[in-house]
């Protein structure tokens, strides 16, 4: 009897650290498959990039003259436009004083002849406008250089990019489809899209960079401005960005005078040191 109730004492004694070390166990495992889960959700998430930090700094980029050499193209459409209402004499003088860097709105109603209320400048626009693309499609046109170096640079350093411009959106659009068939990270890097005669004010007026800024979520003294022409330069530093002129219709000084922080030649000159020196 003293025997049995020793083993029967022993017995009961090591259930429980029997059943503790299974228990143990089962939640060790648990454990180890909750931490698999995880990193698996992580690794997923980080694929799906909904864990990538927010951009430090943005690239807001005006479209013609500064992607693309769009000038030309749009001369014969203001040629082919004008000779329809029996105006002659477009060539890119005309052009340079008349259209460029202007909204559509005002330039119609200051180069159409005789009287031209909304409807008829709204018209003109819409037509000028499938001119244009219609000769983007037939022509093309060229893309300024290093242009595709810069949109890789941008898709490496993880710097987003915002469309900003002045012009019809089937204009920009057409613009921004021959760009993106020719450089590679053009589509991953343009994010958005701003057209300033959407907007409540177009360029010179800061409303389409204050719109481009918040597309891309930072604020405009995060944000480089790229751009060619006065209208545009004076739009970005109204917004409060810092802008970057490039020299394909204007001079260095004149850019720099106008309130450009940096001027460039073309894209070559835009590297990631570039661009982190304008913002240091």
């Amino acid at each position: 009897k003293g025997c049995y109730s020793q083993v029967l004492h022993r017995s009961r004694s090591a259930a429980p650290k029997v059943l503790h070390r299974s228990r143990a166990a089962k939640e060790l495992s648990l454990a180890r498959l909750h931490l698999i889960a995880l990193c698996a959700t992580a690794i997923a998430a980080r694929n799906m990039g909904l864990f990538q930090s927010k951009p430090k700094t943005a690239c807001l980029l005006d479209i013609d003259g500064t992607l693309a050499l769009t000038d030309p193209l749009y001369v014969k459409a203001f040629q082919d436009l004008m000779a329809a209402e029996g105006v002659s004499g477009v060539d890119e003088a005309w052009f340079a004083e008349h259209v460029a860097g202007k909204v559509d709105s005002v330039v119609f109603k200051n180069v159409l002849p005789g009287n031209v209320d909304d409807a008829r400048a709204n018209a003109a626009s819409k037509e000028k406008d499938r001119l244009f693309c219609a000769r983007v499609a037939s022509d093309g046109c060229d893309i300024v250089p290093g242009l595709a170096g810069f949109f890789t640079t941008c898709r490496a350093e993880k710097i987003p990019c915002c469309a900003v411009s002045n012009a019809q959106r089937g204009g920009c659009e057409a613009v921004l489809k021959h760009v993106k068939a020719h450089c590679p990270d053009a589509s991953s890097a343009i994010r958005d899209l701003v057209v300033g005669a959407e907007c409540a004010r177009a360029k010179p007026h800061p409303d389409p960079y204050l719109e481009g800024a918040s597309r891309v979520g930072l604020p405009p003294s995060r944000c480089l401005v790229f751009e060619d022409s006065r209208t545009g330069i004076k739009a970005g530093v109204a917004a409060g960005c810092v802008v970057v002129g490039l020299t394909t219709s204007m001079t260095a000084s004149a850019m720099r005078e106008a309130g450009c922080a940096a001027t460039v030649k073309n894209w070559t000159e835009v590297t990631a040191e570039f661009l982190q020196g304008l913002l240091a």
